[in-house]
């Protein structure tokens, strides 16, 4: 059974113009990046792998816990806010958790797959708010 979380945020409608008082995110659904003014993104970090240990793994099929620890838990990474090169492309949702933002309070945290198996996003959830990413159900 698939996880699902529910976030109240504010979330600009692609399609109708309006915003969504209520979303329902799952694992495997699109988030699109939305286009920013700024060179990088306030409130998504972009991890990319720089180095390999084990055998490329294929991320397809591979969520949660099980996701978080293959991704990150061998080889390095260049961790930086995410460039705005990035702006119009997408993530897959791999792993939905809590955590905590800078002021210690508790969030929602969604890591995205962009580049399998080199690239994801960690978002947190005031780049919903703050409409850094576009929502996409899986249909």
């Amino acid at each position: 059974m698939r996880k699902i979380i529910l976030l109240f945020v504010l979330l600009a409608s692609i399609s109708q113009g309006f915003a969504q008082d209520e979303v329902q995110l799952q694992l495997d659904d699109t988030l699109y990046f939305a286009p920013i003014a700024t060179d990088n993104y306030v409130y998504i970090d972009y991890y990319k792998k720089t180095r390999f240990e084990k055998d490329k793994i294929d991320f397809d099929t591979c969520y949660n816990q099980n996701f978080y620890n293959l991704f990150f838990g061998d080889g390095d990474f260049d961790v930086s806010r995410m460039p705005k090169r990035l702006a119009k492309s997408y993530g897959i949702i791999k792993y939905i958790m809590a955590g905590k933002d800078t002021a210690g309070n508790d969030v929602n945290v969604i890591i995205a797959m962009i580049e399998n198996g080199v690239s994801a996003a960690y978002i947190m959830e005031d780049a919903f708010i703050h409409e850094e990413v576009w929502y996409a159900p899986k249909q």
